[in-house]
């Protein structure tokens, strides 16, 4: 039993309670280093990605630990119990939040193009992946399962071109349908901001599977970096390159992903707090890295 007397389950939620579901917008205002556990090729240190199609994710644990910092002291003595407990220093047990944070995956990548400098580039499976969210969170958007044809593109840019997108050329046809589903996803998942939820709405292109994928390797920043501070004769640190170069890759700005939630009324209160604003998620938050704009999704109460 917990101090109020309820009876709580070994996650830490009342039986019997009934839970709430969310979609979680994370639009990315700077570049995003949410790391993988190992380097592939020369990129030493690459972002998360899915193992079956390779598009990149920001796995449920890193989420669920930048919300957990955020929400540090925010949460009053709450905290653990939505988040979790900390690590015990005498080897005893840990006791599991009660919110449910899981995987964050791509909606919409930006390639740079000829026109109006960059679009955003989806696919039918971001699509149906997105749909399939929005059904268990109760939600939905206008349909637009259209399958885009071999090198043909759906644009939602109401005249035909062929566009150069990143390096790949792309042959494009307008949808009405892809134009009315990308103003509803960038009235419900973009900052609040006219100008860029209008270009959204018109700059969003749809292609096969292997255009997204392959735009969102060639098209992620990868940086060189290096460690200044090599030792001199008498022992000093200089300005020399101590380490390096290695080289990172990022999430671009401007990245639309989305992750489904779930919890207590009480937690998902919490999380919606983050609406409008800004979190910090993934690594090299001193250099200006991981800024992620928030857009909460919440759907009616469910029965657990």
């Amino acid at each position: 039993m917990d101090e109020d007397g309820g009876i709580r389950n070994r996650v830490g939620r009342e039986v019997g309670v009934k839970l709430e579901r969310a979609l979680l917008f994370l639009y990315a205002e700077t570049p995003v280093h949410a790391g993988a556990d190992t380097g592939t090729g020369v990129v030493d240190l690459p972002i998360q990605r899915d193992i079956a199609t390779q598009l990149p994710i920001i796995k449920g644990e890193t989420l669920k630990g930048a919300l957990r910092q955020r929400f540090r002291g925010a949460a009053g003595n709450q905290w653990e119990q939505i988040f979790g407990s900390e690590l015990p220093t005498d080897g005893g047990e840990t006791q599991a939040g009660s919110l449910r944070v899981h995987e964050a995956q791509l909606v919409a990548f930006p390639a740079p193009t000829m026109r109006d400098v960059f679009v955003w580039v989806t696919s039918s499976l971001a699509q149906a992946r997105l749909a399939r969210k929005l059904r268990l969170a109760g939600l939905s958007l206008p349909t637009c399962m259209l399958e885009p044809s071999g090198s043909e593109g759906l644009s939602a840019t109401p005249t035909e071109k062929n566009l150069i997108v990143g390096p790949y050329q792309v042959s494009t046809r307008h949808s009405d349908e892809l134009q009315a589903w990308a103003r509803e996803l960038a009235r419900r998942a973009l900052p609040d901001e006219p100008f860029f939820q209008a270009k959204f709405a018109k700059d969003l292109l749809c292609g096969d599977e292997s255009l997204l994928v392959g735009i969102s390797r060639d098209c992620a920043p990868v940086v060189a970096r290096v460690q200044l501070g090599k030792l001199d004769a008498d022992g000093e640190r200089t300005k020399t390159v101590a380490h390096g170069p290695f080289y990172s890759e990022y999430l671009p700005s401007e990245t639309l992903m989305a992750a489904f939630l779930e919890g207590e009324p009480r937690d998902l209160d919490v999380v919606a707090t983050l609406d409008k604003a800004v979190l910090q998620v993934g690594g090299d938050e001193s250099t200006g890295k991981g800024l992620m704009w928030c857009r909460i999704w919440r759907a009616d109460v469910l029965t657990s």
